[in-house]
């Protein structure tokens, strides 16, 4: 799948845009500010009905609008689809799909795969677990509608659950409340381990080959990491089955009860759990350098870009600026394997030499809102 026409509304620093792009790399070049990452913006937001830059819907409208729209045509299998997505201060969000307005909005997942880097994302291996989560989450959202539905179950079950732990008093309508949500947490919980554990391994196969590519070294291994589980899950382990996680779970949960109602939160779950990114058979986070750290980081996001094509329906790839990251041979090594997985959107604020005469590509300038095909 690719974008054929991108158009958008009141976006950003957009009032009216429609871009007709290539079904290879498109590549936007232009000062900082000028516009060329809310091209991306717009992009994921056909794919996930959101900012994957991490804005709320609020900030991405056009300074003195009340709205903002985002459209697209999508070619996927031999056709063409047209979605929609609107956001309006007083009446929400919106999606529609080929004319159709959807009843939910999670019904957009599918109809186009993004997967999104930018030099920030070197966090993905220096930072916190819970970018980690998110690459994993953001995944299995995009390649199967019931991982989204126990994930955002599960962050209901959370959410109550803490409420009543934060409120806890010693007798039976507490306990009943917190026993309540506790299965619930424990039904929708252990979907959503299996789920990041069944993706693991074919994660780490695709990160490793990318790895190898941009590095020169095939030891980049991945690890699940949980409090239930009873040792770290690499690719290589057998994936547990659902009914041995939920026991698992709920073992973890009675043990850490007493805990619990002390610190008033839930301290077990897929929310604390991490994927733990090594090289050779030291943990990445604690010993990195810089190199080693954005060389990791891009072969995770070319490893899901990857996963979310398994199917050979097609993905897009969202490049910001990760170019100035990048020495010239790194560079156009990057701009092959993407290639390799379909259409990309790159940004950068240089020229690029090879970013030209590639076929099936485009280069576009963009100044201040508005962008000029080379």
């Amino acid at each position: 799948m690719w974008i054929k026409t991108l158009r958008l509304a009141d976006f950003r620093n957009y009032g009216r845009l429609e871009l007709e792009l290539d079904k290879g790399i498109n590549f936007f070049t232009g000062p900082n500010g000028s516009g060329k990452t809310s091209i991306l913006e717009a992009a994921s937001y056909l794919a996930v009905a959101r900012s994957l830059r991490g804005a709320n819907d609020g900030e991405v409208i056009r300074w003195g609008s009340a709205e903002f729209g985002v459209g697209g045509d999508i070619f996927s299998q031999g056709s063409t689809r047209t979605a929609t997505l609107r956001f309006s201060r007083s009446g929400g969000k919106e999606a529609t799909l080929d004319g159709e307005r959807l009843t939910k909005l999670s019904d957009i997942l599918g109809a186009l795969r993004v997967a999104w880097f930018c030099p920030e994302d070197t966090w993905l291996t220096k930072g916190g677990p819970a970018e980690r989560r998110r690459l994993l989450d953001m995944t299995l959202c995009q390649l199967a509608p019931a991982y989204l539905e126990a994930l955002s179950g599960y962050r209901r079950a959370l959410r109550q659950r803490n409420e009543a732990l934060a409120s806890w008093a010693p007798d039976e309508e507490s306990e009943r409340v917190v026993e309540v949500w506790t299965d619930r947490l424990v039904d929708y919980g252990s979907r959503v381990i299996a789920g990041r554990l069944e993706l693991l391994p074919r994660l780490t196969s695709a990160v490793a080959g990318f790895h190898a590519s941009v590095a020169g070294s095939d030891d980049l291994r991945l690890r699940y990491r949980s409090a239930m589980l009873p040792e770290p899950k690499s690719a290589a382990d057998v994936v547990s089955p659902e009914q041995e996680i939920r026991e698992l779970y709920a073992r973890a949960l009675r043990e850490a009860a007493d805990d619990e109602r002390r610190r008033g939160f839930t301290l077990v779950g897929p929310h604390r759990d991490d994927l733990e990114v090594r090289l050779g058979d030291r943990v990445l986070r604690t010993f990195g350098s810089q190199g080693q750290h954005r060389t990791a980081a891009i072969a995770l996001k070319l490893g899901e870009a990857a996963v979310l094509d398994e199917d050979g329906q097609g993905v897009v790839v969202l490049l910001d600026d990760i170019m100035s990251e990048l020495d010239e041979e790194r560079g156009g090594s990057l701009i092959e394997l993407v290639e390799g997985l379909g259409q990309a959107l790159m940004t950068s604020t240089r020229e690029w030499p090879l970013s030209g005469n590639r076929p099936n590509s485009a280069s576009f300038a963009v100044e201040k809102g508005r962008v000029f095909r080379h």
